[in-house]
This record gives structure tokens, C-alpha cells and sequence, in this order.
């Protein structure tokens, strides 16, 4: 008897960890320091998204040219209603060079996309080409991500978390 009163109060335990375990990884907000924040996503303010460090890899393997510098992509969003923002340069420990000038102007509402290999521009932002590292860190390797601080007129400086693209081509 003892034994079917003991296995009464057991047995809910599973039933109701197989209840909870599946929600207990659920949340609503994304990581601030992500790099791709993905499309549909409201900004208020200035936001830095889809940033990534593009290098030159030797043909037909998966080793960076450091010689060769790389391209930054990224876009920028200025969520403000009537102010212009403005994008002064960029540091980053991925380059010697560890200040980079830049010059974009961001019209209110609007997203401009530097380096995007997009087809055409969305908005009054437009697209302007790759910002150009020079030379890249020797410990750099593709899949690791370097600091970037973004340096803006309005918001200050955004700094990131910012990916190096991965190898095009695998050998097989």
C-alpha cells in the first residue's frame, strides 16, 4: 500500500518538467550585441546592424590574405524624425590602422548600406561602397569576430561585436 501512495506523488514529476523544459529557454528580446538583428525590426534612435569583416581569402583555401586588407559592410539606421545623423569613423582591433575615417551623412528615417551587395537602395539612404581595412590582425581567422566601435555626431560611440566572414569555398 505504501508503495502505490509514494508513486501517487512521484509520478506528476516528469509529467511536469516535460512541461516547463520546453518554455524555460523562450524569451522575447534578442541579444544586444548581435550583429544582424534581421529585418522587421524597429529602431528608435541610431542602430548599427548586419555588420561583417570581409577578407581576401587565397584561392581555393580557407586562409585570410592579410596583405590583402578586407571590406567592411555594415548599415546604419537612424530611427530620429528630423535629425541627420552622422557616421565620423570607425576603430577597430581588427587593423594596425586602428582608426578609420569615414564620412556618411544618415537622413532621418532612413537605413544606408555600406559595402551591401544589395541591388538598389530602399530608401533615401542609399548604399555607399565598403569601408576598406588595409591590413587585417595576423590572429585573425575567419569566424572570429573583433571589436568595432562605431564613432556618430548624435548617439556617440556603438561598439560591436563584429564577425569575419567565413570561407566561400571548403576543400573536399
Amino acid at each position: 500500500m505504501q508503495h502505490t501512495s509514494l508513486y501517487r506523488y512521484i509520478a506528476p514529476v516528469p509529467l511536469a518538467l516535460a512541461a516547463v523544459v520546453p518554455i524555460a529557454g523562450c524569451d522575447d528580446t534578442s541579444p544586444s550585441g548581435s550583429s544582424n538583428r534581421g529585418s522587421g525590426s524597429l529602431t528608435e534612435g541610431t542602430t548599427v546592424e548586419n555588420a561583417f569583416i570581409v577578407p581576401s581569402f587565397l584561392p581555393g583555401h580557407c586562409a585570410i590574405q592579410l596583405d590583402a586588407g578586407a571590406a567592411m559592410r555594415f548599415t546604419v539606421t537612424n530611427g530620429h524624425p528630423a535629425e541627420v545623423e552622422h557616421l565620423s569613423g570607425l576603430s577597430t582591433d581588427a587593423t594596425p590602422a586602428a582608426s578609420i575615417p569615414v564620412a556618411v551623412d544618415i537622413p532621418p528615417k532612413s537605413t544606408v548600406g555600406v559595402g551591401q551587395p544589395s541591388a538598389g537602395p530602399e530608401d533615401a539612404g542609399g548604399s555607399l561602397p565598403a569601408v576598406r581595412l588595409s591590413s587585417l590582425d595576423p590572429q585573425l581567422r575567419p569566424g572570429m569576430s573583433a571589436e568595432v566601435t562605431f564613432h556618430f555626431e548624435r548617439a556617440g560611440e556603438i561598439t560591436m561585436r563584429v564577425p569575419v566572414e567565413a570561407c566561400p569555398t571548403q576543400q573536399r
